[in-house]
């Protein structure tokens, strides 16, 4: 039987914002939003583990890229300042295992991973979380799907 693993998907609005965390080993998220979703995502922040593994989806390409292993807990009383052009909040290390110069489209997650397929689900964001909204909210894999990832995404 399948093993589920928690895999913690989070969004950029595109591929130079992907670059810049991928240079510095580190993801954070938006701080331009309201407080209420500031303080869900401290919250669900605590979610996340050391070696807990991460997923980018860029929203400009519509594309899944860049796997990684978090490397560190979520800081969350830090803002970065440094990295992205705007300012982003609770950083975390990370270990990327791969680049975006591979990635999967939506179509190909939907074809290839058994999650969604097996699911029943018409709409991708049911079982992959990528919304900002959903930030530190790990969607349930097997070790199937993460080996497809790897697979198809790991350098």
């Amino acid at each position: 039987m399948s093993k589920k693993l928690d895999l913690f998907v989070f969004s950029s609005n595109n591929k130079t914002n992907i670059w810049a965390g991928i240079g510095a080993q580190m993801w954070a998220v938006s701080a331009n939003v309201n407080s209420r979703t500031i303080k869900a995502r401290k919250t669900n922040s605590k979610k996340m583990k050391i070696g807990s593994l991460g997923l980018l989806y860029c929203k400009e390409t519509k594309e899944f890229t860049t796997p990684f292993v978090v490397y560190s807990e979520v800081d969350g009383n830090s803002e970065v300042r440094d990295i992205w052009p705007e300012p982003w909040i609770l950083p975390f290390k990370i270990k990327t295992l791969g680049t975006p110069n591979l990635a999967m489209s939506i179509n190909d997650v939907k074809k290839q991973l058994p999650v969604y397929y097996k699911s029943g689900k018409k709409n991708i964001t049911h079982v992959l979380f990528l919304h900002g909204k959903m930030a530190f909210t790990p969607s349930k894999i097997s070790d199937e799907d993460w080996k497809i990832i790897i697979q198809n995404l790991a350098d």
